[in-house]
C-alpha cells in the first residue's frame, strides 16, 4: 500500500487550459490523502508587502464554501510570532488558491467533511532579483520553520498543496520572438531539470536552479513551490503529468506531482 499523500502540486491555470493536468492532481490526491486539513500555498502574483498572507474568509465554490481551520490558524500564529493577516488584502485578486478550493470541494466535498489554510506566498522571485539568499527575510524562515512544527504537533492528517505554474515565455511574457517547436522543446528540458530538485524535495537545489538564470523562464509558482519543499518530509515525490499550453505568443508550462 502506498502511503498517504503529504503534498501535491497542481497547477492553477483555467481549467479549459489545464484541466487533465489536474486530474492527475486531484485524482492522486482522491486515492492516496487521508488529510481532513489542506494548507493551500498559492502564488501571489502581484506581490505583496509580506511574505506570507491568510485569510479566515470562507473560499466559495459552484459546490458550497469551503471552511478555514481557524484552530490551525491561532496555532501557526501563536508559533510565528507574525501578522499573518496584514497582507489578507492580497487573496481578493487572486486565483491560485481558488482554484484549489473548487477541486478539493468537487473531489472530497461529497465524500468528507475538510478544512483548508489559505496562504499567499511572495518571496522567491524578489530573492532571485535581489541576488540574496532565498531566507533572507527572517520572516521567511520562521514561518516555514513555524509550519512546519504547527503540523506535525497538530495531531491533524495534514496535506500541503501547492497551486502552481510553472514557465511563461514569449512575446506576451516579455521575450523578442513567438515560441516555436524547437524553443518549446527547449523550455520543456529546463523545466524538466529544475523538476529533478523538487521531486528531490530539495529546496535549496531549487532556488539555485532558478537563480542561476535569473528566473528567465518567468517560473510562476517560486514561492509556493520553495515553501512547500520546506515544509514536507524528504521522501521523493513523483511527477504525474508535465504539460505545456503551446502558444507562439504565449506559452505556459504546468505539472502535477504527488509526495508521500
Amino acid at each position: 500500500m502506498e502511503p498517504p499523500l503529504a503534498g501535491l502540486i497542481a497547477p492553477h491555470i483555467d481549467f479549459h487550459r489545464g484541466g487533465p493536468t489536474y486530474g492527475w492532481a486531484y485524482q492522486d490526491l482522491l486515492e492516496r490523502a487521508d488529510a481532513d486539513l489542506f494548507v493551500i500555498l498559492g502564488t501571489c502574483h502581484a506581490g505583496m508587502a509580506d511574505p506570507f498572507a491568510v485569510t479566515l474568509k470562507p473560499y466559495d465554490t459552484p459546490m458550497g464554501a469551503v471552511a478555514v481551520d481557524r484552530d490551525f490558524y491561532e496555532a501557526l500564529h501563536a508559533r510565528t510570532g507574525q501578522d499573518l493577516l496584514a497582507s489578507e488584502p492580497a487573496h481578493r485578486s487572486e486565483h491560485s488558491i481558488e482554484f484549489q478550493a473548487v477541486m478539493l470541494q468537487a473531489v472530497l466535498g461529497p465524500r468528507r467533511p475538510f478544512t483548508i489554510l489559505p496562504v499567499l506566498a511572495s518571496y522567491l522571485h524578489e530573492a532571485v532579483w535581489l541576488g540574496t539568499e532565498p531566507e533572507a527575510d527572517p520572516r521567511v524562515p520562521r514561518f516555514l520553520d513555524g509550519l512546519r512544527e504547527t503540523i506535525a504537533a497538530s495531531g491533524r492528517r495534514v496535506c500541503v498543496v501547492a497551486g502552481v505554474d510553472l514557465a511563461h515565455v514569449g512575446p506576451r511574457f516579455g521575450d523578442a520572438t513567438p515560441n516555436s517547436e524547437a524553443s518549446l522543446a527547449a523550455v520543456e528540458r529546463a523545466d524538466r531539470a529544475m523538476l529533478e530538485s523538487v521531486l528531490a524535495v530539495d529546496a535549496r537545489g531549487f532556488y539555485d536552479q532558478v537563480a542561476a538564470d535569473q528566473d528567465a523562464r518567468r517560473i510562476c509558482g517560486l514561492s509556493p513551490i520553495h515553501a512547500l519543499l520546506r515544509v514536507l518530509p524528504a521522501a521523493p515525490g513523483r511527477l504525474l503529468q508535465y504539460r505545456q499550453w503551446p502558444d507562439p505568443e504565449g506559452a505556459v508550462t504546468f505539472c502535477a506531482v504527488g509526495f508521500p
